[in-house]
């Protein structure tokens, strides 16, 4: 009984199991769709893909709170720059009065091109920065997104900052996307009552 037992033990181990794993972008049948990348954490870096609904519905979950959105993309060089603005903010204000999120344009949408697919890549890049805040990878194509959004340059970066009732108190577009100028508009928003 006991060598039927190993010889069983190493057949497994020599041959496996024959049914199939998912692969890593594709959940198994049965398992639900996985937002995120990684499992969330107090200090994990995580990026979900989101639609514009989800985005708004995200947004408004931050009412009370002031709001900085980063709009940016891993190949604008002005972005990549500016982003540690983003960073540095969250560190000196907290989560409790400010709320950062950031917004990667990164998917464009075309024939065979797909969020999923940027993914890794905006992962890395956030992961890289410490961005242990709300990441979002824009599920609706960059150029649809700048007109929901209402960015008048139709470009990033932008830094979108909203009061605490959610609505846009300034939309920092182009070079005026700068962390000084948001800092010094978040600081006087969190002292108005």
């Amino acid at each position: 009984m006991r060598i039927s037992f190993i010889l069983c033990l190493l057949a497994l181990v020599a041959f496996g199991c024959n049914a199939e794993k998912p692969s890593p972008t594709q959940p198994a049948d049965n398992a639900p769709a996985a937002p995120s990348v990684e499992s969330p954490g107090d200090d994990a870096v995580t990026v979900q893909i989101k639609d514009y609904d989800g985005l708004r519905e995200l947004l408004a979950g931050k009412r009370g709170k002031v709001v900085v959105m980063d709009c940016w993309s891993t190949w604008c060089s002005p972005c990549v720059k500016e982003f540690p603005g983003l960073v540095e903010l969250h560190k000196k204000y907290g989560p409790q009065r400010v709320a950062c999120v950031s917004l990667s344009f990164d998917y464009f949408g075309g024939k065979d091109d797909t969020p999923e697919e940027h993914q890794e890549a905006v992962l890395e890049f956030l992961r890289s920065k410490n961005a242990t805040f709300d990441n979002v990878l824009a599920g609706v194509p960059a150029d649809d997104l700048y007109g929901l959004l209402g960015l008048e340059t139709a470009s990033v970066p932008a830094i979108l900052v909203y009061d605490r009732e959610g609505k846009v108190a300034r939309q920092f577009e182009g070079e005026d996307a700068r962390y000084s100028e948001v800092d010094k508009l978040v600081a006087e928003l969190i002292e108005q009552p």
